[in-house]
């Protein structure tokens, strides 16, 4: 295929996707995909769609491009650390097509408009591979900005239930998550926390007690929680006793439990994992029983020396898109949330998560039976060597990423490319449910798949499989 900007025909038609097996309503099924104008305009059986030119899925399953909603850019003032640049070009390569980036870890951090302004600012300075969101900062002091960071487009509010570990990002009190959540609810937008107190922080415990506290506050005010990278399955279970409560995990705590992180040594003894094997087995179980209706990757791969001395706890959840960025895996998010600004579209306009007419042609074609032992070299993050990944043998590779009908990755060359430059989004506040994986495309998919063991091997290598879709 080539990645070069492709030409219109003469029938209006930019791209025709052909594949034997394309995710369509929850089911895999042969179909031609045609693309007019970056959205599907589209979908006939397979072989019937006449123009050019035609790109041959060739035995690989066609999936939605997949929408990471838990990335840490750390742009502006920590570039060294991931950026932009770096970040989007990993999930590219790794089959996401929209990431939406966490208030935390830049300098200053997304909790005013001013801040969110420079964000937008250092993202269109260092480009993107894929399309980007924002969150916005729910911490005590600015609670007079949460309105004004909708306004602008930040997607959601994010706070921290515990230390952050940055002094300008403080935990969040009773009186803040109160306030933020009202805003919230008035807004239809979502909360998103990270799950733990302070106390017997690590523990299964002090996860059950944050999710149990942030519920309850959300519940009283109508609004919607979404409970990032849950690792204790116990969590899931108090998350699935509340109203209008998402769970998200990421994949190091489906793919790694205690004895492969003591295996492994130091390097990723900032995954917040590190649980035991019954606990990682119960996570799948979760997941496949759509109790769990998110796959985050948390991707933050923080320098050498920041990992010594402890900071990557915030950042380097991110242990699959490390692997993700390499060859490929399947994103999967979309359940918490939207992604933020695109610039050239009004609010409301995007749609992503699912192949279906209307929708934007953002897909991965993705070859799940590959295998192959992966290395730092084919890593696209900054700071390659701290993934836990590097000298695995992984199984399932993403061949191709189109976003919006453009492409942006060929494995075969070995690079990534950018045919099609990624676009700031702005926020879908009324369209974008976070509960809405549990009717997603992907959440029927991992009931309905007949090959189970493609979910099986996928899974833990690939970035998330649970990929959600724009609620309508």
């Amino acid at each position: 295929m080539s990645t070069d900007r492709t030409r219109r025909s003469e029938d209006g038609v930019d791209l025709i996707v052909r594949g034997e097996q394309v995710l369509l309503g929850g089911a895999l099924a042969p179909a031609d995909l045609v693309i007019t104008g970056g959205t599907v305009a589209a979908v006939v059986p397979i072989g019937t769609a006449s123009g050019r030119p035609v790109l041959e899925a060739e035995g690989r399953v066609v999936l939605p491009g997949a929408v990471d909603a838990h990335v840490h850019a750390n742009e502006p003032g920590r570039t060294h650390w991931v950026g932009f640049a770096s970040l989007t070009a990993a999930a590219a390569a790794g089959g996401v097509t929209t990431v939406v980036d966490m208030p935390i870890d830049s300098n200053p951090p997304t909790v005013t408009v001013a801040a969110l302004r420079a964000k937008r600012a250092a993202l269109r300075r260092a480009g993107a591979h894929t399309d980007v969101a924002l969150w916005g900062g729910l911490v005590p002091g600015h609670l007079d900005e949460l309105d004004r960071l909708l306004d602008a487009g930040a997607v959601g509010f994010k706070a921290f239930l515990c230390d952050s570990g940055w002094a300008d990002f403080p935990a969040t009190d009773a009186a803040t998550l109160r306030a933020g959540c009202t805003v919230a609810a008035a807004r239809d937008v979502p909360v998103v926390v990270h799950a733990e107190t302070d106390e017997d922080r690590g523990s299964v415990h002090s996860e059950v007690r944050a999710v149990r506290w942030a519920a309850q506050v959300a519940a009283a005010a109508g609004a919607r929680l979404h409970v990032a990278h849950v690792s204790a399955a116990a969590a899931v279970g108090e998350a699935a006793r509340w109203p209008h409560v998402t769970v998200e995990t990421c994949p190091h705590c489906l793919a790694l439990d205690d004895a492969d992180v003591a295996a492994i040594g130091p390097k990723p003894a900032a995954l917040t994992a590190g649980r035991d094997g019954a606990n990682r087995r119960r996570l799948l179980e979760l997941l496949h029983a759509g109790h769990i209706t998110t796959i985050a990757s948390d991707h933050s791969p923080c320098p050498p020396a920041a990992e010594a001395g402890g900071r990557a706890v915030v950042g380097h959840r991110r242990g699959a898109v490390d692997v993700a960025g390499a060859a490929g895996r399947r994103r999967a998010h979309r359940d918490a949330e939207p992604p933020g600004h695109r610039g050239r579209r009004a609010a409301g306009a995007g749609r992503q998560g699912a192949i279906a007419e209307g929708f934007d042609a953002d897909l991965a074609l993705v070859d799940p039976v590959a295998s192959y032992v992966l290395t730092a070299g084919e890593l696209r993050q900054r700071n390659p060597t701290l993934s836990p990944y590097v000298g695995r043998r992984l199984v399932g590779r993403v061949h191709t990423t189109l976003l919006r009908g453009r492409g942006l990755r060929s494995c075969r060359l070995g690079r990534c490319h950018r045919a099609v430059r990624g676009r700031a989004r702005r926020p879908l506040t009324r369209r974008l449910k976070i509960g809405a994986s549990l009717r997603s495309p992907h959440g029927a998919h991992r009931k309905q798949l007949r090959n189970r063991n493609l979910l099986e091997r996928v899974l833990p290598t690939h970035l998330p499989v649970g990929m959600t879709r724009w609620a309508s």
